[in-house]
């Protein structure tokens, strides 16, 4: 009967400590995953900043591009290439150019 005892105490002994290992596990994967979360948040905020077009131009002059002072379109009726000098802020007019 003492043995029946001693073994059944050993026995719970050994479930609540794995329950208790298995508890901690959850625990740390839990924050981990509060972690990861934070760091995707953070990151898509990045990106959504990097999209902006005033990034993207900052990030192209740095890279040494410039801007093209002509702007090219296409006559669709004769199929020839036009040339214009572009009127965005900021782009030198083509020299010779009057309109």
């Amino acid at each position: 009967m003492v043995g029946l005892l001693g073994g059944g105490l050993l026995s719970l002994l050994i479930i609540n400590t794995t329950l208790a290992t298995g508890s901690y596990q959850i625990s740390a994967l839990q924050n981990s995953e509060a972690a990861r979360s934070q760091q995707v948040a953070t990151l898509s905020q990045q990106v959504a900043a990097d999209r902006s077009a005033a990034v993207i131009e900052q990030r192209a002059l740095q890279l040494g591009m410039i801007q093209q002072p002509l702007s090219n379109y296409v006559d669709l009726n004769t199929g020839r290439i036009i040339s214009q000098p572009s009127t965005d802020p900021g782009i030198p007019a083509a020299p010779g150019w009057e309109p």
